[in-house]
Parts: C-alpha cells; sequence; structure tokens
C-alpha cells in the first residue's frame, strides 16, 4: 500500500534516503534529501489517518542549501521532550555537512524550529556526514562523516552539550587506509559502551570492514579502534553501508556487492571467547539478483521473534525494481523470502531499511528511478 508519494510540485520534497520513525501514536517521520521550498531536502510527517481519509504529509522543515544545510541522507532520531536531531551532507558554515536539532513548536499548528549544533568545517573535524546518529545515556550524539578527518577518510565523532545551548564536537577516530575507509551509517553501542560500525572501502583488500571503538580506560584518554572483519571483496561481500544490528553478541547486517553472484550479501559476524578479535563472518544469504533481489543499500531490521528484514535496490520480478525480503532462520538455517517486489518505475529503488512497526507491518521508502520522486510504503503481514 502507497501511503504518499513524493511530487516536486507540491515542494513536499523529493528522493527519501533515511530510514522511518514512528513516534505513539503511530505517525511516521523521516526526510527527503532533495526537493521542499528551496530544493535543499526536507523533514516530514506523515499523520496517521483516523478515518476513511488518507495518511497527510506535512513538511516540518525545509532546508536551504545554506547555512541551515541541505542534502539530509540519513533519517532523524528523538529525544525525550521530542525534539529531532539528524545530519545534512550539505551545507553549514563550509558547505561541509551540519548536525542538526529540530524543536516542535510550542502551540500546534506553528512552526518547527531548526538549530544547527554544529557545522563541519571539511577539514580534521569531518566532512559530509550520511548515517543516523545516536544517543548515549547521557544525551551526547554520535555519528559518523564519510570524508575528512585527516588524511580525509572519514571520522567518527561525538558532540556533547556545553554550557549556554552549544555543543561540542570530539573526533573520537580518524580513519586511515589500512583499516577501511567512508563511514557511511550510523554506529550503534553494546553494553560496555563500545561503538560499532562498518566502512564502504578500503581495508587489507578494499572490500570494506568492520569495526568497534573502545571507549577509554581513564578519564581524559583516547577510544581504541579495532578491527573486526575486513571483507576480501569476492564471495564474502564487498562495501557495507549499513547500520549494523547486535543480536545475542552478534553484529548482522548487509554488503552491497559481492558474495557469490557479486550482487550483495547479508552477513553473520560471530565474536571470539574473549572481547578481541578476530570474529567470523558467515554469508546468510548471497543474492542472485533475480526474483531474491540484488544491492542491499540498506542494513537490517530485526523483529521481537528474530527475523531479519531488509530491502534491495535492484532484482524482484518482474521488473527488476528492488525488493523486500525476509530472512529467518530454522534449525541453523537461514531462508530468504521476498515480501514485495516494486514493479513500476517510479516506485523503484530502496535505499533505506524497513521499519518494523505493530503486528508485524513493515513500513519504507523508494527514492524512485528516474525522477527520484520516490514514495513511503506500508506492507501488511
Amino acid at each position: 500500500m502507497v501511503l504518499h508519494r513524493f511530487r516536486q510540485a507540491n515542494e513536499d520534497g523529493r528522493a527519501p534516503y533515511g530510514r522511518l520513525i514512528s513516534d505513539t501514536a503511530g505517525n511516521l517521520y523521516g526526510t527527503t534529501e532533495l526537493g521542499g521550498m528551496s530544493g535543499g531536502g526536507t523533514v516530514f510527517e506523515l499523520t496517521k489517518p483516523t478515518g476513511p481519509s488518507g495518511w497527510t504529509e506535512t513538511v516540518l522543515y525545509n532546508f536551504t542549501g545554506g547555512a541551515d544545510g541541505g542534502q539530509p541522507y540519513g533519517g532523524v532520531i528523538f529525544d525525550s521532550l521530542g525534539n529531532f536531531y539528524g545530519t545534512t551532507n550539505r551545507g553549514g558554515a563550509s558547505d561541509a555537512g551540519t548536525v542538526y536539532q529540530l524543536a516542535p513548536p510550542a502551540e500546534q499548528g506553528g512552526a518547527w524550529t531548526e538549530t544547527v549544533l554544529y557545522s563541519f568545517a571539511g577539514g580534521t573535524d569531518g566532512e559530509n556526514p550520511e548515517g543516523d546518529l545516536t544517543f548515549d545515556q547521557a544525551g551526547n550524539l554520535y555519528g559518523t562523516t564519510t570524508a575528512g578527518g585527516s588524511p580525509g577518510n572519514g571520522i567518527v565523532f561525538e558532540l556533547a552539550p556545553a554550557q549556554g545551548g552549544t555543543w561540542s564536537e570530539t573526533v573520537l577516530h580518524r580513519f586511515f587506509h589500512n583499516e577501511g575507509v567512508s563511514p557511511r551509517a550510523a554506529v550503534i553501542f553494546d553494553r560496555h559502551g563500545s561503538l560499532y560500525g562498518t566502512l564502504a572501502n578500503g581495508g587489507a583488500s578494499g572490500g570494506g570492514a568492520v569495526f568497534r571503538l573502545d571507549p577509554p580506560s581513564t578519564q581524559g584518554g583516547r577510544w581504541t579502534e579495532k578491527s573486526l572483519y575486513r571483507f576480501s571483496g569476492h564471495a564474502d561481500g564487498k562495501g557495507p553501508l549499513c547500520t549494523l544490528v547486535l543480536f545475542k553478541g552478534s553484529l548482522y547486517g548487509t554488503t552491497v556487492i559481492g558474495g557469490a553472484s557479486k550482487v550483495g550479501t547479508v552477513f553473520q559476524l560471530t565474536p571470539p571467547a574473549n572481547h578481541g578479535v578476530p570474529w567470523t563472518e558467515t554469508v546468510l544469504h548471497s543474492f542472485t539478483c533475480v526474483s531474491d533481489g540484488c544491492y542491499p543499500w540498506a542494513g537490517l531490521t530485526m523483529d521481537k521473534k528474530g527475523a531479519f528484514y531488509g530491502t534491495t535496490q535492484y532484482g524482484g520480478l518482474p521488473t527488476n525494481g528492488g525488493t523486500v525480503f525476509q530472512l529467518t532462520q530454522s534449525g541453523g538455517v537461514w531462508t530468504e523470502s521476498v515480501l514485495s517486489s516494486f514493479k513500476h518505475a517510479p516506485d523503484q529503488r530502496s535505499a533505506a531499511g524497513v521499519l518494523v512497526g505493530k503486528g508485524g507491518t513493515l513500513y519504507g521508502t523508494t527514492i524512485g528511478e528516474k525522477t527520484r520522486n520516490g514514495l513511503v510504503f506500508k506492507l501488511h503481514p
């Protein structure tokens, strides 16, 4: 079911690359990388219908592409007060991207207020963030930039609130080519306070990597990077662009290419007996680009029963427009099932993961094949 089609003529945004989130009422929130009043992208809300009418889209903020930021690839996250936080790939003081906050209006129907928490300078502090943000328990924000941070291969950063409403940035790690480069997704925490993430390229064989950042053991110390796995670029996959899922000590994700047919994989990384390295990689599914889809750009979403869900940009029958898939385990064997294949050119190509709602309902976005307008969809179980 299509909940909303983006149309540039209506200035409601184009190209929704980011993952959706929902509030307790079931309303959906997301971003578009392009479109809006100034063409710099939007943050939008889709209000759940209360009667026979359909879902209603409201643009909460239009990015200008200037000092306020532009081209938000990543989605948004909530805090406890209902503020949104996200990143823009461009714009800001140096056109190197921003971290922003979007505060709800004091009165219903009023305008949301955007505040740039940090504007990247495009040097050692990072450049061009594409992923979502992550909170720690103290309210600090963590994220990645695809470039910047001498020697320019991307960074992991922390933003901490300071007195006077300002936020200060700390570079936790800058990547070198042997470790892997270009972190394009969010980082996640484990219960020990370590961060995990993916690197799209580089590493020993150029296939990208999965890393862990361990917090300093003493105040004022440095975070320590450990490469958990470096992809060879062959049967084990190549190009992890995803945010990882941590479940029962193992990490799960996707590679956009590589695998047996060179069109992407779903993988599991299993840790050794101690907290060290190396980890063991297992390919749970290698895409063929026929009915099962191919080129899974986004990561996975897990439901309460331990099933994974994801999307592919291409493959699927009959029109090669991409798929929504499910991955389930029985007796130690993982099986991929296609839940839906996109059939029309304006609706094709999903670049974001899906949101699992009540009763197992799935919500997601496509970015379109030619117009890049895209849509928001809903799949019933």
